[in-house]
Formats: C-alpha cells, sequence, structure tokens
C-alpha cells in the first residue's frame, strides 16, 4: 500500500492536481494537531496559508507541526487580525466580497493546501477566525459558494464555521451558518466557541472545545465528559493552551476526545 500511496502521490505531483486519492475525507482520522508554538501563541500554524507568510516561515510553522507528529492541519481560510501574518483572505486583503475571489491570494493559498495533502496529511478548513470585525457584514453564504467554486471542500476533512464563533455571531446565526456551509461543503460542520462553552455546538456535527489555559488534566476530562453528554456529538480538545502540551492533549484523548489541538 505504501509503493501504490507514493506512486498516487508522483501522479498527482506531477499532474499538478490535489491528488483526490491522496485526501483524507474521515473527519475521525484527524486525531492529532498542534496549531500554536512561541511565547503566548505567537506562531500561528492555522494561519499558514496566509499570502502575506513568506515560504521561508511557511516551512518552518509546517516543519514544526510535522516533527510534533501531527496528522493534520487547521486552516483559516479568512482571518482578518488575529495574531501571525493576519489579513488575509480568498478575496485578498481588502476582504471585499463584491470584487469577487482574488487570484493572486488563492494561488498561494492553493499551492500550500495541496502540498499539505500530497504530503499525507489531513485538513481541516476554518471559514474565518475571531478579531475578524468583517464576519459581522460578510456574506457567508457566498463565501461558502466561493470556496466549493474553487474545489476546495473536496480537499478537506471537516470544516469548522469559525473561532470563537459566540464572539461575533449569535445562535441563530450559528445554526443558520452550519446549515449553509453543510449544503455547500458535504462535510462535518464543526462549531467552536470561546472558553468553557459549547450551548452553540448543537448546531454543528462536531464540537471544538476550548478551556483557558492552566486549567488541570482533570478539570479536562470531566469537561470532556460535560460536553459530550450535553451534546451527543464527538468532540474535540482543541485548545487548553497557548503553545503544545503533549500531557493535557493526551488526557484528552483518553477521556474521549477524538481530537486534540494543542498534540
Amino acid at each position: 500500500m505504501k509503493l501504490v500511496r507514493k506512486i498516487l502521490l508522483w501522479i498527482s505531483k506531477l499532474f499538478g492536481g490535489a491528488g483526490s486519492k491522496l485526501v483524507i475525507k474521515d473527519w475521525s482520522k484527524c486525531t492529532k494537531s498542534s496549531n500554536w508554538t512561541g511565547k503566548n501563541a505567537s506562531k500561528r500554524i492555522m494561519n499558514i496559508l496566509s499570502p502575506t507568510m513568506p515560504d521561508a516561515i511557511f516551512n518552518e510553522r509546517y516543519a514544526f507541526a510535522k516533527g510534533r507528529g501531527v496528522d493534520h492541519f487547521n486552516l483559516f481560510i479568512t482571518n482578518q487580525r488575529d495574531g501571525e501574518c493576519a489579513g488575509y483572505s480568498i478575496y485578498g486583503p481588502n476582504f471585499a466580497q463584491s470584487n469577487g475571489i482574488d487570484k493572486n491570494s488563492v494561488k498561494i493559498m492553493e499551492k500550500r493546501i495541496k502540498k499539505i495533502i500530497h504530503d499525507g496529511y489531513g485538513v481541516v478548513l476554518w471559514m474565518t477566525a475571531d478579531d475578524t470585525p468583517w464576519n459581522k457584514t460578510m456574506n457567508f453564504e457566498k463565501l461558502c459558494a466561493d470556496v466549493k467554486s474553487l474545489g476546495w471542500f473536496d480537499w478537506c476533512s471537516a470544516v469548522v464555521v469559525g473561532l470563537e464563533c459566540d464572539e461575533y455571531w449569535n445562535a441563530s446565526q450559528v445554526n443558520n451558518y452550519c446549515k449553509i456551509l453543510k449544503k455547500y461543503s458535504g462535510k462535518k460542520v464543526g462549531v467552536h466557541q470561546t472558553s468553557d462553552k459549547y450551548n452553540y455546538m448543537a448546531y454543528g456535527d462536531l464540537s471544538y472545545l476550548q478551556v483557558s489555559p492552566g486549567k488541570a488534566n482533570s478539570y479536562i476530562q470531566n469537561f470532556i465528559g460535560i460536553a459530550k453528554k450535553a451534546i451527543g456529538h464527538p468532540v474535540c480538545m482543541f485548545e487548553m493552551e497557548r503553545s503544545e502540551d503533549r500531557g493535557r492533549s493526551q488526557a484528552a484523548l483518553d477521556a474521549g476526545a477524538f481530537s486534540v489541538g494543542n498534540w
């Protein structure tokens, strides 16, 4: 099987496609990711699609995550102000949906997504980050339709409506956006909220939990149990610390989380 996969990898690279047979389509295979490192999450792996991130930094962030032994990458499609190299979208740095898809931005983003897929990793696409005022004025359905037109939903294992979505959307919006995203993507839809909250998560298919930094393993494990019972969905213990944390991550997996974000 390894030889077959290598041959498929070579063919897909040769012809420039994403390699549909290489795409990890099963969300449950995306169990370990490492999304931040450095002091107070100064280095952002979730932002590696940013066209403003030089290739050298992309390679550095990418190598860090691979070195942690991850099996997938969480990637922002739009991120206006959240962290390293923010200020990018499929519409360009001005986030002007009315101007349509920005070819220059998408070219860089797509090249990086393809590399990740070619290297055998899963991809979870996050439609937007927090600290993004544009979230309150954008046309979410157009965003989904445009991503679909790019073919990117065919390349991912799952999708998430937004990071800490309760900061900028109400319950009705999240419910509606989950339905829209499900319609366009055909994937399991994840919901992520601010620390210790999960009241919007039943609108999606997957729950991406977050707790404040510094919590004991016992607290994290108890929170996972409470959330799983309340929501009835598979849960990812997405954020426990602002950097990698193998101990807390393993404790979360042991408690029944299908995935972790601090591996």
